[in-house]
């Protein structure tokens, strides 16, 4: 019971950081001025939170399940990329705090070739799971 709540949590929180602002991106780039909107840094810092918690359901899904120290590689390679994921997602949330929207939007398309790696890259070691 406690895996199938931790594994929903999990589903619901990739759909939170890879849906949730990237939506709302395709809009403020359209139509955002010198400054970003304030509900949009809001957003972008409900998507780190959702990234958070992703790593922490993933995290606690996998000692449960395999115990930490003899988990699989795969997990091991996934817990990396988990962190490069979280650095990325530190610098987003400072470019949106920080920056001009010029600035951010110019940084974003910077981040979004990493975004869609790591993505692509979770999904074949959590489906997949090579090792």
């Amino acid at each position: 019971m406690l895996y199938e709540i931790l594994l929903s949590i999990h589903l619901l929180s990739l759909v939170g950081w890879a849906g949730l602002s990237t939506g709302a991106y395709l809009v403020v780039r359209e139509v955002a001025g010198s400054v970003l909107p304030n509900s949009y840094k809001r957003l972008v810092h409900a998507q780190a939170a959702f990234a958070g918690l992703l790593f922490l359901s993933g995290l606690t899904m996998a000692v449960l399940v395999y115990g930490f120290p003899k988990s699989p590689l795969w997990i091991h390679y996934a817990l990396g990329v988990a962190l490069v994921a979280g650095a990325i997602e530190a610098y987003h949330v400072r470019a949106a705090r920080r920056y001009s929207a010029e600035r951010y939007h110019r940084a974003i398309r910077m981040l979004a070739p990493a975004w869609a790696v790591i993505l692509a890259v979770m999904l074949w070691l959590m489906v997949w799971k090579p090792f």
